[in-house]
């Protein structure tokens, strides 16, 4: 376990609200985090996650209280916002050329049925929003958007935090409301996800000008943090700015807290290395080696319909090399699920979502080959930060 001394450095803005021991966040990487890992985090002084975006709400609700069986320290969920209305039946089983056609060749060849009908890869978000209050999760973290102010609301009347996705200055200005043209606050602390982050981009926000530049990590945690100061507000930024993207080892850690002046760092590809890891096999050995991949990740629209980083292999580019077309979010990942899902079970890398962060041979290396527990990497960790402070 992590030592009980509280350092200066692990002491900020976001562990005092949430009275954490470190500002370590684990990352809540959908379909790669159950209550084993998340309650080692957070038992360990850090803040587990779940990434609760395609989990069923009966799973979701028993998986929140398995967490809780296994700490009763604080965890967060994650949920992806609906900037737009859900796609219809209709839209959903309409046919795509070059997209579809390329995925059901791909179905052939695999021996899978071809669909007819298909469904969306989310739940009903307001579902799982009521899940999520009726067992009264300490916090709440979100991408893809900003929450609907009357959910926004509800998570606040019964005192959840929450966390806002920004992978721009901009979206980190209207997060932390500080744009003219809507001055209210829609979270209490931002992930600032930078381009070397694995998984799903949280963009929401498209424009022109340096303030929607996508950037690195570093470069976007410092620029958010002066953003007040360039409009002319005092120098410090209202909320907690969440460093996330490549973070890999104490020593990342350490520069993202004293040199970028985050309040706290997220950390996803490492700890899908953990012991506790639900992150297949198959998917866990491409990230152990990444150090002999022939390819580093990259990021794509292709597998499903929103920026992802992940590793090619040959559903990527099958689909880059034949679709001009791809639909957007939800009818694209609805129109794949059946393939990484038929792949995964099968230990198939070609035809699975290889999810990843741009520094997975660090992040092998740090994690001993895999065969560190979240515990002991938490420590890890603590303890490389306390010899560069």
């Amino acid at each position: 376990m992590a030592t009980t001394h509280i350092s200066n450095w692990a002491s900020t803005s976001f562990t005092r609200a949430l009275s954490l021991q470190y500002p370590i966040i684990q990352a809540p990487c959908a379909g790669h985090t159950g209550p084993d890992l998340i309650a080692a985090v957070s038992n360990a002084g850090g803040l587990g996650s779940l990434g609760g975006a395609m989990i069923p709400t009966p799973q979701l609700r028993t998986t929140i209280q398995a967490i809780r069986e296994k700490t009763d320290k604080k965890f967060a969920v994650n949920l992806f916002c609906r900037t737009t209305r859900p796609p219809t039946s209709a839209e959903l089983d309409k046919h795509y050329p070059g997209s579809d056609d390329v995925l059901n060749d791909i179905r052939k060849e695999l021996d899978m049925p071809i669909p007819t009908h298909f469904k969306l890869r989310s739940p009903s978000f307001e579902d799982q929003v009521n899940v999520l209050l009726e067992e009264r999760v300490p916090v709440v973290s979100f991408t893809f958007g900003l929450l609907p102010d009357s959910v926004l609301q509800r998570f606040w009347s019964v005192g959840t935090y929450l966390i806002g996705t920004a992978t721009t200055v901009q979206e980190a200005i209207v997060l932390a409301g500080l744009d003219p043209s809507d001055p209210t606050r829609k979270a209490d602390a931002i992930v600032a996800q930078g381009l070397e982050a694995g998984g799903h981009r949280g963009s929401f926000l498209a424009g022109k000008g340096s303030n929607h530049e996508q950037m690195s990590t570093a470069d976007l945690v410092k620029s958010i943090r002066s953003a007040q100061q360039g409009r002319g507000g005092n120098s410090k930024f209202p909320i907690p700015i969440l460093a996330a993207g490549g973070i890999s080892t104490g020593e990342n850690v350490y520069t993202a807290l004293h040199d970028w002046n985050a309040d706290g760092v997220v950390i996803g590809t490492l700890f899908m290395m953990a012991t506790e890891s639900t992150t297949p096999k198959a998917h866990k050995n491409v990230l152990l080696n990444a150090k002999n991949a022939t390819e580093g990740t990259k990021i794509t629209t292709t597998i499903t319909g929103r920026s992802v980083r992940s590793y090619p292999n040959k559903l990527m580019k099958r689909i880059e090399e034949t679709a001009s077309d791809i639909p957007h979010y939800d009818i694209q990942s609805a129109k794949t699920k059946d393939i990484a899902t038929f792949a995964t079970s099968q230990g198939n890398t070609d035809y699975m979502m290889l999810l990843s962060g741009a520094n997975a041979s660090i992040a092998a290396e740090y994690s001993e080959n895999g065969t560190l527990s979240a515990a002991e990497i938490m420590k890890k960790i603590v303890t490389d930060v306390n010899k560069f402070k």
